[in-house]
């Protein structure tokens, strides 16, 4: 599963954006797999690089 923002660039969207993604995931689910974990890591990625990203911007 992936959560691309407009234009195609993942690493591009917005913290609220990329903690909406992770909310979206995680919502109702029982079971983690491997591979659901693997994306939960991937999403928490995206969403560390937008919060940096947004915390040099307003610096």
């Amino acid at each position: 599963m992936t959560t691309p923002s407009a234009g195609g660039c993942e690493r591009c969207q917005s913290a609220a954006a990329a903690n909406e993604a992770i909310r979206r995931f995680v919502a109702g689910r029982a079971v983690w797999t491997p591979e659901a974990l693997a994306e939960l890591d991937r999403l928490w990625a995206v969403w560390r690089a937008a919060v940096a990203r947004e915390m040099t911007t307003a610096a």
